[in-house]
Protein backbone atom coordinates (compact mmCIF):
# COMPACT_ATOMS: atom_id res chain seq x y z
CA UNK A 1 0.00 0.00 0.00
CA UNK A 2 2.87 2.51 0.47
CA UNK A 3 5.49 3.07 -2.83
CA UNK A 4 8.47 3.40 -0.13
CA UNK A 5 7.33 0.33 1.43
CA UNK A 6 7.24 -2.09 -1.72
CA UNK A 7 10.62 -0.92 -2.74
CA UNK A 8 12.22 -1.59 1.27
CA UNK A 9 10.39 -5.41 0.45
CA UNK A 10 12.56 -5.62 -2.72
CA UNK A 11 15.61 -4.84 -1.21
CA UNK A 12 15.05 -7.75 1.03
CA UNK A 13 14.71 -9.93 -1.58
CA UNK A 14 17.47 -8.52 -3.23
CA UNK A 15 19.62 -9.06 -0.10
CA UNK A 16 18.53 -12.45 0.24
CA UNK A 17 20.41 -12.78 -3.12
CA UNK A 18 22.95 -11.70 -2.25
CA UNK A 19 23.40 -14.00 0.91
CA UNK A 20 22.21 -16.86 -1.13
CA UNK A 21 25.27 -15.96 -3.34
CA UNK A 22 27.28 -15.89 -0.68
CA UNK A 23 26.10 -18.71 0.46
CA UNK A 24 26.69 -20.84 -2.11
CA UNK A 25 30.30 -20.15 -1.74
CA UNK A 26 32.85 -20.13 -4.58
CA UNK A 27 34.86 -17.45 -6.45
CA UNK A 28 32.06 -16.99 -8.98
CA UNK A 29 29.29 -17.28 -6.73
CA UNK A 30 31.12 -14.90 -4.00
CA UNK A 31 32.03 -12.32 -7.32
CA UNK A 32 28.28 -12.26 -8.43
CA UNK A 33 27.47 -11.44 -4.70
CA UNK A 34 29.78 -8.41 -4.70
CA UNK A 35 28.54 -7.48 -8.02
CA UNK A 36 24.73 -7.96 -6.99
CA UNK A 37 25.59 -5.67 -3.88
CA UNK A 38 27.09 -2.61 -5.90
CA UNK A 39 24.26 -3.08 -8.74
CA UNK A 40 21.40 -2.97 -6.02
CA UNK A 41 22.70 -0.45 -4.12
CA UNK A 42 23.11 1.80 -7.74
CA UNK A 43 19.57 0.98 -8.84
CA UNK A 44 17.84 1.03 -5.50
CA UNK A 45 18.99 4.75 -5.09
CA UNK A 46 17.83 5.24 -8.38
CA UNK A 47 14.49 4.19 -7.45
CA UNK A 48 14.40 5.86 -4.08
CA UNK A 49 15.28 9.27 -5.63
CA UNK A 50 12.13 8.99 -7.93
CA UNK A 51 10.06 7.73 -4.74
CA UNK A 52 10.79 10.24 -2.77
CA UNK A 53 9.82 13.60 -5.30
CA UNK A 54 6.84 11.40 -6.47
CA UNK A 55 5.55 11.06 -2.74
CA UNK A 56 6.37 15.15 -2.38
CA UNK A 57 4.39 15.77 -5.62
CA UNK A 58 1.31 13.51 -4.94
CA UNK A 59 1.88 14.84 -1.16
CA UNK A 60 1.18 11.13 -0.24
CA UNK A 61 3.06 7.54 -0.09
CA UNK A 62 -0.24 5.42 -0.98
CA UNK A 63 0.22 3.90 -4.04
CA UNK A 64 -3.28 3.53 -4.17
CA UNK A 65 -3.64 7.63 -5.07
CA UNK A 66 -0.67 7.01 -7.68
CA UNK A 67 -1.37 6.43 -11.26
CA UNK A 68 -0.25 7.06 -14.99
CA UNK A 69 2.62 8.80 -13.20
CA UNK A 70 4.39 8.44 -16.99
CA UNK A 71 1.31 11.23 -18.18
CA UNK A 72 1.31 13.06 -15.09
CA UNK A 73 5.38 13.32 -14.44
CA UNK A 74 6.79 12.20 -17.66
CA UNK A 75 10.44 12.75 -16.16
CA UNK A 76 9.72 10.73 -12.81
CA UNK A 77 7.27 8.60 -13.62
CA UNK A 78 9.65 6.83 -16.73
CA UNK A 79 12.48 6.80 -14.27
CA UNK A 80 10.65 5.43 -11.92
CA UNK A 81 9.90 2.88 -14.80
CA UNK A 82 13.89 2.31 -15.53
CA UNK A 83 14.82 1.87 -11.87
CA UNK A 84 12.04 -0.98 -12.27
CA UNK A 85 12.99 -2.78 -15.46
CA UNK A 86 16.33 -2.36 -14.00
CA UNK A 87 15.95 -3.93 -10.32
CA UNK A 88 13.59 -6.70 -11.93
CA UNK A 89 16.82 -7.63 -13.46
CA UNK A 90 16.09 -7.70 -17.07
CA UNK A 91 18.88 -7.79 -19.79
CA UNK A 92 21.05 -6.26 -20.31
CA UNK A 93 21.32 -4.00 -17.32
CA UNK A 94 23.78 -5.10 -14.47
CA UNK A 95 21.32 -6.44 -12.40
CA UNK A 96 20.82 -8.91 -15.09
CA UNK A 97 24.04 -9.56 -14.75
CA UNK A 98 24.67 -10.08 -11.15
CA UNK A 99 21.56 -12.68 -11.07
CA UNK A 100 22.70 -14.54 -14.13
CA UNK A 101 26.00 -15.41 -12.30
CA UNK A 102 24.18 -16.38 -9.22
CA UNK A 103 21.72 -18.45 -11.09
CA UNK A 104 25.05 -19.93 -13.41
CA UNK A 105 26.98 -20.60 -10.30
CA UNK A 106 23.94 -22.34 -8.40
CA UNK A 107 23.16 -24.70 -11.66
CA UNK A 108 26.77 -25.83 -11.99
CA UNK A 109 26.38 -26.95 -8.08
CA UNK A 110 22.62 -27.88 -7.06
CA UNK A 111 20.26 -27.62 -10.58
CA UNK A 112 17.10 -27.81 -8.36
CA UNK A 113 18.15 -25.12 -5.99
CA UNK A 114 18.95 -22.96 -9.47
CA UNK A 115 15.19 -24.00 -10.25
CA UNK A 116 14.00 -22.80 -7.21
CA UNK A 117 15.75 -19.50 -7.33
CA UNK A 118 14.84 -18.94 -10.71
CA UNK A 119 11.32 -19.22 -10.11
CA UNK A 120 11.87 -16.80 -6.88
CA UNK A 121 12.70 -14.31 -9.03
CA UNK A 122 9.94 -14.89 -11.16
CA UNK A 123 7.60 -14.39 -8.93
CA UNK A 124 9.52 -11.06 -7.80
CA UNK A 125 9.58 -9.50 -11.02
CA UNK A 126 5.95 -10.49 -11.64
CA UNK A 127 4.89 -8.58 -8.27
CA UNK A 128 6.97 -5.46 -9.21
CA UNK A 129 5.48 -4.99 -12.83
CA UNK A 130 1.96 -5.81 -10.99
CA UNK A 131 2.11 -2.88 -8.92
CA UNK A 132 4.35 -0.85 -11.96
CA UNK A 133 1.74 -0.87 -13.99
CA UNK A 134 -1.10 0.87 -12.43
CA UNK A 135 1.40 3.65 -10.75
CA UNK A 136 2.86 4.11 -13.73
CA UNK A 137 0.37 3.68 -16.85
CA UNK A 138 -2.47 3.52 -15.11
CA UNK A 139 -5.43 6.28 -14.60
CA UNK A 140 -4.01 9.25 -13.56
CA UNK A 141 -5.01 9.68 -9.58
CA UNK A 142 -4.41 12.25 -6.67
CA UNK A 143 -3.72 15.65 -7.03
CA UNK A 144 -0.08 16.08 -8.16
CA UNK A 145 2.16 19.73 -7.66
CA UNK A 146 5.38 20.01 -9.63
CA UNK A 147 8.33 18.42 -8.54
CA UNK A 148 11.68 20.82 -8.44
CA UNK A 149 14.12 18.13 -8.16
CA UNK A 150 17.63 17.84 -10.15
CA UNK A 151 17.02 14.62 -12.28
CA UNK A 152 20.56 14.06 -12.82
CA UNK A 153 21.64 11.52 -9.95
CA UNK A 154 18.68 9.12 -10.59
CA UNK A 155 19.75 9.12 -14.43
CA UNK A 156 23.49 8.77 -13.74
CA UNK A 157 22.83 5.84 -11.26
CA UNK A 158 20.49 4.46 -14.16
CA UNK A 159 23.43 4.70 -16.62
CA UNK A 160 25.63 3.40 -14.58
CA UNK A 161 23.65 -0.12 -14.29
CA UNK A 162 23.33 -0.01 -17.87
CA UNK A 163 26.91 0.44 -18.79
CA UNK A 164 27.92 -2.28 -16.09
CA UNK A 165 25.28 -4.45 -17.95
CA UNK A 166 27.40 -4.33 -20.79
CA UNK A 167 31.01 -3.86 -19.75
CA UNK A 168 32.74 -3.76 -16.21
CA UNK A 169 35.57 -1.85 -16.16
CA UNK A 170 38.97 -4.41 -15.73
CA UNK A 171 39.74 -2.67 -12.47
CA UNK A 172 36.41 -3.24 -10.97
CA UNK A 173 36.60 -7.02 -12.40
CA UNK A 174 39.77 -7.68 -10.66
CA UNK A 175 38.85 -6.01 -7.52
CA UNK A 176 35.66 -8.17 -7.59
CA UNK A 177 37.87 -11.75 -7.90
CA UNK A 178 40.36 -10.54 -5.49
CA UNK A 179 37.36 -9.96 -2.59
CA UNK A 180 35.87 -12.96 -3.92
CA UNK A 181 38.87 -15.17 -3.42
CA UNK A 182 39.32 -13.70 -0.19
CA UNK A 183 35.85 -14.96 0.82
CA UNK A 184 36.15 -18.52 -0.27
Amino acid sequence: RDIKRMFAYSSIEHMGIIVFAFGMGGPLANFAGLLHMTMHSLTKSAIFFAVGHIAQAKGTQKIGDMGGLTETNPVLGWGLVLGVVAIAGLPPLGIFMSEFLVVSSTFAREPLLAILLVFGLLVGFGALFLRLNSIAFGEPRGTTAKATASYVPMFAHLALVFVSGIYLPPQMVLWFQNVAKLLG
